[in-house]
C-alpha cells in the first residue's frame, strides 16, 4: 500500500485538507531520472552534486545522486534547483507532484486545471508540492536507496503558515 499523509493548510483564511499519496515506484524512478537529467542539462545540477561525473549523468548516477541529496535532508535544494530551469521543461515534474495531492472529500487528484477551483493562495501550491516531494523521497533519508521509510515524515518548518501533517502507512 502506498504511503499517505494528511496535510491541513490555511489558504486565505480557509482550512483545507489534502491527502498526499506516494507515487508508484516506476513513476517515482522516472520522475527522479527526468529531474536529474533536466537539472544536468540546464547546468544547475552541480549545486546538488559533490562533483560532476566525468562521463556525464546517466540514469544510474542520477539515482545515486538523489540518494545522497535526500539522505542529507537536502530535498528543498531540489525544488530550488528546479526553479532555475526553463519553466516549460520543469512544469511536467511540478504537475506530477501536484497529482499526488487529493482534496479532502475528493476522488481525483489535483491537476493544473482543477487546482484553481480549490486553492486560492499560491503558497498552498508550493506547500503541497514540497510535502509531496518529502513523502516520495522519505525513503532516502531513512533507509537509503533501496529501503522504505517506517516512520512519519517530520513536518517542515514554517513561518506563519498553519500546516498539520499526519502520516498513514
Amino acid at each position: 500500500m502506498r504511503k499517505e499523509k494528511t496535510v491541513i493548510v490555511t489558504d486565505r483564511g480557509r482550512e483545507l485538507q489534502f491527502t498526499i499519496r506516494e507515487m508508484p515506484a516506476t513513476r517515482l524512478e522516472s520522475w527522479i531520472v527526468r529531474a536529474g537529467l533536466l537539472l544536468a542539462g540546464a547546468g544547475v545540477a552541480s549545486g546538488l552534486l559533490e562533483k560532476m561525473p566525468e562521463e556525464g549523468l546517466d540514469a544510474g548516477s542520477v539515482l545515486q545522486t538523489a540518494s545522497r541529496v535526500f539522505g542529507k535532508g537536502r530535498g528543498a535544494d531540489l525544488l530550488a534547483a528546479l526553479g532555475r530551469v526553463d519553466y516549460e521543461k520543469a512544469k511536467p515534474l511540478l504537475d506530477e507532484l501536484l497529482a499526488c495531492c487529493t482534496p479532502a472529500g475528493g476522488v481525483s487528484p489535483l491537476t493544473p486545471a482543477t487546482a484553481d477551483g480549490v486553492i486560492e493562495d499560491v503558497r498552498t501550491l508550493f506547500t503541497l508540492r514540497k510535502e509531496a516531494l518529502a513523502l516520495n523521497f522519505a525513503f532516502f533519508a531513512v533507509a537509503g536507496p533501496s529501503g522504505s521509510a517506517d516512520g512519519e515524515t517530520p513536518p517542515p518548518a514554517s513561518s506563519s503558515r498553519s500546516i498539520s501533517v499526519r502520516s498513514r502507512d
